[in-house]
């Protein structure tokens, strides 16, 4: 699905712990970028059977001076695993896929966007060693999958805009 020649890429995640409906159209999506742009790369990220632990707001990441800026979480599971391709380095473009629990996103696709808030420190806190990712080029887009047509995809969506 990679195209390493190419200085354009778009990465998808889908936060569904089962390789379901969600990711079955985040792939659509991504396929549908790369046919319309056969130039660009394309990589997908899935949330099966990875574990994000919530943001604890120990606030470490405003202490801690380690090697890349996405290191400085002091939790340890698979949040950096999943958000380097986020910021190392920025993408052109972004999906984000969530199914829709109780109306809105899942809870691991939230504890990994609280998470995501380190990243963002040195706007706050200018002493550390590190410079935030700039995203301001970079396209964003949400897909929300629900089982019913007013489950909740809507605030699903807005969720991951926001």
């Amino acid at each position: 699905m990679t195209n390493a020649r190419s200085a354009v890429r778009l990465v998808g995640i889908s936060s569904s712990p089962r390789h379901g409906n969600t990711e079955i159209l985040l792939r659509e999506a991504l396929q549908a970028a790369q046919e319309a742009y056969p130039e660009i790369a394309i990589e997908m990220i899935s949330f099966k059977g990875k574990k994000i632990r919530p943001c604890y707001d120990c606030k470490a990441c405003e202490r801690r001076e380690t090697a890349n800026l996405w290191e400085q979480c002091v939790l340890k599971d698979d949040w950096v695993e999943l958000v380097r391709p986020l910021v190392d380095p920025v993408p052109n473009g972004i999906i984000i896929a969530s199914p829709v629990y109780f109306s809105d996103v899942n809870s691991a696709l939230r504890a990994f966007m609280e998470r995501c808030t380190s990243l963002l420190k040195p706007y706050w806190f200018p002493q550390l060693p590190f410079k935030p990712p700039d995203f301001s080029r970079t396209a964003g887009g949400a897909l929300a999958v629900g089982f019913h047509r007013h489950g909740g995809q809507e605030t699903a969506i807005l969720t991951i805009l926001r």
